[in-house]
């Protein structure tokens, strides 16, 4: 089978995906469409810049055209009203939506799609992402990580420190990561008082993201919308428990008060409760993050995740005439 992926950037399993779909080319951004016969052509994004180039290949090659929703942007205007506008077309051309939730399967049949099929876009490596650190033995350390845009809300994260610092003195927050948000976020950490507590370490490496995770208590996640986080699931895989809002495939595969700990509302004194929460209690932190894991180990083991996917457009192209 000879596939092209079109994207941002490359997929992070492509050498496994070669594996299972033979040729797998790659276009990152808007390119010109190419005289060359594909099977499949994928858009990791419904977006003019990634999905209108990938479109019109499909269309030159003959070629089945997958669509990918990765995120649950098209409920709200997070998306330039260009995007919103040919995001639909672009669906409704294609042979085969990838929805990596229910959530954003829900939605888009809504909308009178019916191709729409739930595929999950969490990879955990679970050699890589494993414990090194008891959590009942953590400081109070709060780690998050993110890309530094308005759809992370991390404003909401840095707006629960001063809360916590009244019970826990010895407190730190990490951010890791980077964006056009840096710059507004530290400011604001600034006007909050809690700028000697909130680190913004930047991207980090694999390996320094392991050791942050495993050095956390708690991990945070306050996005508007995702697709996962895969970073939830990281954490989790390093025994680190989170308290996450309700967005991705969080609520559909964590249990709140089990195996997370949901801030069902964009409030800092919610959200610093929760977190109080697994910093006052090992026992606490130690039972959900293990819950967390078990679910981490089940769904979303690296080989396994990208079987169901790979196993997945096969099955489509098979279908094929």
């Amino acid at each position: 089978m000879r596939v092209l992926m079109v994207g941002r950037k490359p997929s992070i399993a492509l050498d496994e995906l070669r594996k299972y779909w033979g040729t797998v080319e790659v276009a990152t951004g808007f390119f010109t469409p190419r005289l060359t016969r594909y099977d499949l052509v994928i858009a990791q994004e419904p977006t003019v810049k990634i999905g209108l180039p990938a479109l019109l290949q499909a269309k030159l090659s003959n070629a089945l055209l997958v669509t990918e929703v990765h995120g649950d942007y098209l409920s709200g205007n997070f998306l330039p009203w260009k995007d919103r506008l040919f995001a639909w077309f672009a669906l409704k051309a294609s042979d085969f939506v990838r929805a990596v939730n229910s959530g954003i399967a829900s939605f888009l049949k809504s909308r009178g799609l019916s191709n729409v099929h739930v595929i999950p876009a969490v990879y955990i490596r679970l050699d890589i992402f494993k414990p090194l650190k008891n959590p009942d033995e953590r400081d109070h350390v709060v780690v998050t990580a993110a890309r530094l845009v308005p759809e992370k809300g991390l404003d909401l994260l840095l707006k629960s420190v001063p809360l916590l610092l009244r019970d826990f003195r010895d407190l730190e927050v990490r951010i890791l990561g980077d964006g056009p948000m840096r710059e507004t976020l530290q400011r604001l950490a600034r006007e909050l008082g809690v700028e000697e507590v909130v680190k913004f370490l930047g991207w980090v490496s694999m390996e320094e993201l392991v050791k942050h995770y495993n050095e956390a208590a708690v991990f945070v996640c306050t996005s508007l919308y995702e697709g996962g986080p895969r970073t939830v699931f990281e954490a989790a895989a390093c025994l680190t428990p989170s308290v996450s809002t309700p967005v991705g495939i969080v609520p559909e595969v964590l249990k709140d008060g089990e195996s997370v700990l949901l801030v069902v509302r964009r409030d800092p004194a919610l959200l610093a409760e929760k977190i109080a929460l697994f910093l006052h209690d090992g026992d606490k932190r130690r039972r959900i993050a293990e819950k967390a894991r078990e679910v981490a180990l089940r769904e979303f083991e690296w080989s396994k995740s990208v079987e169901r996917y790979a196993k997945a457009y096969l099955a489509l192209a098979s279908r094929r005439p």
